[in-house]
């Protein structure tokens, strides 16, 4: 068996992030449990919580982040059984075997993850990065889908703006000093809105100390990429979102799948799903209700 590639620059390094890793989780407040899901692309790190004879949902994290995030909108969900999935090659639990480097490979991973856990016919829920991961998935497998929840996923509907994340963003990875780290991040956010410290130093120790090896590059797809895509589709996105506009990405979602619902959410930027925590949260609850 071809031996694991590690995220970490350091043993050290990858002790003081796991550590930064489960004080994020003591801000949960729902019982959860923690397993890692053999694929042939690796061991996927998945956090379980809800009744288990609940609705399956799968929920995907955004770039240089991991399921750890989610503590905020988790005790919303609890009716549910939920799966948030640590995302290969990504600042995680996950442990790479092969890299993912494009959207068959990330489609055929998910794949194995679903089938490992045992789960099928889904709500799949993505921000960011994980937006796009769930919008490639859905183009493939929508069979094996209920309900699809886009939160400012990245390019998938419009282009990324390189120039903006070369700015903000890059030099904190190449040079993470925790000052370019802090204002890296806050730029992502709306304006006033302070990263919770616990969450904030996990960010700092990550890019301090680990090198991503998610391989796979987002894109934007097509009207007619998107042409197949028939199940629910709710578009989430913040007033002040920093990758696109609001408005535009918006109206360009419902020109590309017509019958996505649309939803801009107040005084929030790209990390909405803390920023705006409860309307995003009253916003993916009643979706999923609506029959």
């Amino acid at each position: 068996m071809t031996a694991n590639l590690s995220i970490f620059k350091s043993k050290t390094g990858e002790e003081k992030f796991l550590k930064a890793y489960d004080e994020v989780m003591k801000l949960w407040d729902v019982a959860f449990e923690e397993v890692k899901v053999p694929t042939k692309y690796g061991e996927t790190h998945v956090i379980i919580s809800g009744p288990k004879d609940g609705i399956p949902m799968v929920m995907l994290h955004g770039m240089t982040g991991n399921s750890s995030f989610w503590y905020q909108n988790i005790t919303a969900l609890q009716t549910y059984r939920v799966y948030c999935i640590d995302t290969l090659g990504d600042f995680g639990k996950s442990l790479v075997q092969t890299p993912l480097k494009s959207e068959e490979d990330c489609v055929l991973w998910l794949d194995e993850v679903f089938t490992g856990i045992g789960i099928d016919n889904v709500h799949l829920i993505g921000h960011s990065m994980g937006g796009w991961l769930s919008l490639t998935y859905a183009r493939k497998r929508q069979e094996n889908l209920r309900k699809l929840v886009l939160i400012a996923p990245v390019a998938s509907i419009l282009p990324i703006p390189f120039l903006k994340l070369a700015w903000f963003i890059y030099p904190s990875m190449l040079f993470p000093s925790e000052k370019r780290i802090k204002r890296g991040w806050h730029w992502f956010c709306a304006k006033g809105y302070d990263i919770h410290p616990t969450v904030m130093q996990q960010i700092i120790t990550a890019y301090k100390h680990c090198k991503p090896l998610l391989a796979a590059i987002p894109k934007n797809f097509s009207k007619e990429e998107l042409g197949d895509v028939k199940i629910p589709v709710l578009f989430i996105v913040g007033e002040e979102e920093k990758i696109y506009r609001a408005n535009k990405a918006a109206k360009t979602m419902k020109e590309k799948i017509p019958h996505a619902e649309t939803t801009i959410i107040p005084n929030s930027g790209h990390l909405l799903i803390t920023e705006q925590a409860d309307r995003v949260n009253e916003a993916i609850v009643g979706f999923l209700r609506e029959k």
